[in-house]
């Protein structure tokens, strides 16, 4: 599409996400490749979930500069209202607008082995694959590494006695 411009002018892509639908821990990287392929082509991903907390999705939002909304059951009668008051402005003029406060994006990754969320876990340093426990290979790009052991100790140096 981008080809098919003339010169000079630029296309503002935007993506709107409406789903019911969980996360889906299993689809980490996929989505995460997605989100960082969107901020390089400056594509706003904008998210509306429906009854459901979606911390990869807002994941997106926040790497991408979108908006991320979450209505109740209560609110679901004035869905078409939040599309187009929340949604349908350009994002120069959404910061000109009052809107529902942004939520508190939870930056935690999914390890690769259980699909679940870790505060702390292991990096493989080739893949940057993230595991909850330290295994001796990467399941994903099956890189060996050492067990970790401890640290070697140098012998200290013996100072010379000086005698008076």
């Amino acid at each position: 599409l981008e080809r098919e411009l003339a010169a000079g002018i630029k296309m503002n892509s935007r993506i709107l996400v409406v789903t019911g639908s969980g996360d889906s821990a299993s689809q980490y990287m996929n989505y995460m490749n997605v989100f960082f392929t969107a901020q390089k082509h400056n594509i706003i991903l904008d998210v509306c979930s429906l009854d459901q907390n979606l911390g990869l999705l807002q994941q997106g939002c926040d790497i991408t500069g979108g908006l991320y909304l979450k209505l109740t059951v209560a609110r679901l009668p004035g869905l078409l209202e939040y599309l187009l008051w929340v949604f349908l402005p350009e994002p120069p003029i959404r910061k000109k607008l009052v809107l529902p406060p942004p939520v508190k994006v939870d930056y935690r990754a999914a390890c690769f082995c259980h699909r679940q969320l870790v505060d702390i876990g292991y990096v493989c340093s080739v893949c940057l694959s993230i595991f909850c426990k330290f295994s001796p290979i990467c399941t994903t790009c099956h890189a060996v590494f050492r067990t970790p052991g401890a640290l070697p100790v140098k012998p200290k140096k013996k100072k010379p006695k000086m005698s008076l």
